[in-house]
């Protein structure tokens, strides 16, 4: 039976009509990697050892000259299966078969297109899939040769990178050597003009820093320290962290040449950063709270508040990166780092560092919310960062503390205590002097922002805690009502949250109505029935 085997496998004519087949398109576009193909040849280099090498090296050879889709794919599933299939040759067998492999896998990356990079991918992780590293040094020495060279452009060097990574990923902890030697070449390279080899260099890291965990009562892993490589990026984005002045894609004409090169320099690292940052959220085993911290003030410095599409890939990028931060598993003793950090930021000058603080804590709050529980200390710090942003000289940062604080509330996070009404009460009640007489044509209103601020402050925090109950009327809801509806006719923008708020609660109690006005006394009713249906209200 093997013998039938032997004898077509070793007749050139019939290899002549295989490849041929095999080179076939069969649905174009469509067509992959096969695992049927390459077990076949895996098998038969196993069984039969070199034997039919000698028939099909021309075939290979041929092959890997030509960029066409299907004979390129017809060479990976080759030599897949010869690298497996070579698994027990003999040491001699072995070298003399890298010998002629090497350059043909050269000549293949060189010729690599945007049909064919993914089945190069797939052929070089198969090929290297439950493989002692040692016995294909010869393969990873080759592909760690200047991946990243310029030759053939931004879409090969990303290519030989993805090719690299395919197979250092499934070596995993084996070759942390290799990832050593690996993050020594990437680092000088971060600072990369094209977006295609950024990604990739990110997606990379992802596999550099993966097997950096430390388990109970082990040892560490060899792997590269993720708090060292942070610590050398940091230095070298310190043109971005120091001074308050907005960073941008272009680095305005006026500074001198030697700081604009920096900044520059720094600005193209920073997103390769964020690409990495953006790979890892996915595929780490463990989260890197204490190097993603140091990270923060520069992402929140850098992220929009709106969500457009106009906005350049830095800005996008950081906002992508802190709402995936914000949903990372944190540990208890993670949470008061982050929250000191936060607290931090808060006090930033930039408004939209401000805003962005309260929804990243909304996200991090509502992905940890059974850890921040556990220490009271904790929820403590987050009601005391929240409250006192409600008081932000900023309306779209009140207005999102009001926000921020309705959804504590209403996830029982929060409670709503007496010393918390208490304290809204207090600011609802700030003396706002009268509206002098405006200079004709003047449109300036007199009022002093800070008791404006004050005040506004006490509404929404009055409102956040009447929308934290949309489906019932707790106790203290229909008193908070009245105090609020007090207010119906103050100075904006506290007449439109009042407005909007009375608005709300009419929407979301209106099919539970009869049920709920039985917690209202008749006075409580007559008010709020005269204002909820008053023409002047919905003006």
């Amino acid at each position: 039976r093997e013998q039938v085997v032997y004898d077509h496998f070793s007749d050139p004519e019939f290899v002549d009509q295989l490849i041929e087949f095999l080179c076939l398109e069969d649905r174009k576009g469509k067509d992959r990697f096969s695992p049927r193909r390459f077990c076949l040849f895996k098998g038969l280099f196993r069984n039969f050892g070199d034997a039919f090498l000698p028939v099909f090296l021309p075939h290979m050879e041929s092959l890997v000259a030509d960029s066409h889709e299907s004979t390129q794919r017809c060479v990976a599933e080759i030599m897949a299966g010869l690298i497996r299939g070579s698994k027990h040759w003999s040491y001699s067998k072995v070298v003399h078969l890298w010998e002629v492999l090497s350059p043909l896998i050269r000549t293949a990356l060189s010729n690599i297109t945007v049909e064919t990079y993914v089945d190069w991918g797939t052929c070089i992780a198969t090929a290297c899939e439950s493989r002692d590293p040692r016995k294909l040094h010869w393969l990873f020495e080759m592909l760690m040769e200047s991946p990243v060279n310029g030759e053939g452009g931004s879409f090969v060097d990303a290519c030989r990178l993805y090719v690299l990574q395919g197979g250092l990923a499934q070596q995993q902890w084996r070759v942390p050597e290799l990832l050593h030697r690996l993050l020594d070449y990437l680092e000088p390279k971060l600072t990369q003009v094209y977006k295609n080899v950024r990604e990739r260099i990110g997606s990379v890291l992802t596999y550099i820093f993966m097997i950096d965990v430390t388990l109970p009562l082990t040892r560490p892993t060899t792997s590269p320290r993720i708090w060292e490589f942070t610590g050398r990026v940091l230095e070298r984005l310190k043109p971005l962290t120091e001074g308050d002045e907005e960073i941008q894609n272009h680095v305005l004409e006026e500074h001198g040449e030697e700081e604009q090169d920096e900044r520059t320099q720094a600005i193209k690292l920073l997103k390769t950063v964020l690409k990495w940052q953006m790979a890892s959220a996915g595929r780490s085993f463990s989260t890197a709270v204490r190097e993603q911290v140091q990270l923060l003030p520069l992402l929140f410095k850098i992220a929009p508040v709106e969500n457009d599409d106009s906005y350049d890939e830095m800005k996008r990028d950081a906002k992508a990166c802190l709402s995936l931060m914000s949903q990372g598993l944190l540990y208890p003793e993670q949470i008061p780092e982050v929250l000191r950090m936060l607290e931090e930021i808060a006090h930033s000058s930039s408004w939209h560092a401000r805003y962005t603080v309260l929804t990243f804590l909304q996200v991090m709050v509502f992905y940890n919310l059974f850890t921040f529980l556990s220490d009271e200390q904790s929820v403590r710090a987050a009601r005391v960062l929240v409250i006192a942003l409600l008081e932000d000289e900023q309306l779209e940062v009140r207005e999102m503390a009001a926000t921020t604080l309705s959804g504590f509330l209403q996830c029982d996070f929060l409670s709503i205590d007496a010393s918390m009404q208490a304290h809204f009460e207090t600011l609802t009640k700030t003396r706002l002097p009268k509206k002098k007489k405006r200079d004709q044509g003047s449109a300036v209103d007199t009022v002093p922002s800070a008791d404006l601020v004050r005040r506004h402050a006490g509404v929404l925090g009055l409102s956040a805690c009447i929308l934290s109950s949309p489906y019932d009327v707790p106790s203290w809801m229909p008193q908070l009502l009245m105090n609020l509806s007090a207010h119906l006719n103050d100075t904006q923008p506290i007449e439109m949250t009042v407005k909007k708020t009375l608005s709300d609660f009419r929407r979301t109690h209106h099919d539970n109505w009869q049920e709920h006005k039985q917690q209202f006394t008749d006075d409580q009713l007559l008010v709020l029935t005269d204002l909820l249906v008053s023409p002047c209200y919905y003006a």
